[in-house]
């Protein structure tokens, strides 16, 4: 099972909280005009893809704003989750003369009240073993059995060994991009679910949570 990941717990201790933030409304995210319902669940499920990699976009793109472009990445991953501090987080592995590098930023999910937001750049070298990891978690998300926007639905196991399906109603959610054999995938997961998209999220976030090399005097 996925266990939530806290992005920089530390980090974000040593700045005053500001007021928390309000997410961001892009208008794939805006309620439908009365009586028009999706018809079908799968018509549901690429409508709100479409709201999630949209509202990464936002924090992507003032990352990109605020740090400079990450050139050529292999996997973006977005976590959408605004901290106690007031900050998102956007990750990005590229490939650099056969070398991974993972850049990792914190930016204010408010650019209007950023108040005292941490601003953060972490740029640092895969673990070998990490980055072997990407490269299958690579292949597996060119499956076409990973769906693009999964069901919020947590399987738990039982103490008898059986299995169920538990609804997530908390809103916790990582949208990714990747670079894939068959193209660019797009992919939307609840933090405590655990397919192979997921996994390869996990990773990402889990090697920058325990790396020393943050910056925060930057930019």
């Amino acid at each position: 099972m996925m266990h939530r990941l806290f992005a920089l717990p530390l980090l974000a201790a040593c700045f005053a909280a500001p007021a928390l933030a309000e997410p961001p409304m892009p208008e794939s995210c805006k309620p439908r005009v009365a009586g028009v319902a999706l018809a079908v669940a799968d018509e549901a499920s690429k409508a709100q893809l479409a709201c999630d990699i949209d509202r990464a976009a936002i924090y992507e793109n003032r990352a990109d704003a605020i740090f400079g472009q990450v050139a050529d990445p292999l996997v973006n991953v977005v976590d959408t989750a605004i901290s106690p501090s007031g900050a998102v987080y956007v990750y990005a592995v590229s490939d650099v003369q056969g070398t991974m590098i993972l850049n990792a930023r914190s930016v204010p999910a408010d650019m209007e009240q950023p108040g005292n937001v941490p601003v953060c750049q972490l740029q640092t070298l895969m673990p070998d073993d990490a980055a072997a990891q990407v490269s299958i978690g690579l292949l597996k998300a060119a499956s076409p059995d990973l769906p693009g926007y999964a069901e919020r639905m947590e399987v738990v196991v039982n103490p008898d060994g059986s299995h169920r399906s538990v609804l997530l109603l908390d809103s916790h959610d990582v949208v990714s991009r990747v670079q894939t054999a068959n193209g660019t995938r797009n992919f939307s997961r609840h933090i405590r679910q655990s397919d192979d998209v997921a996994k390869l999220n996990e990773l990402i976030i889990g090697v920058a949570n325990v790396s020393d090399g943050w910056d925060c005097n930057a930019p």
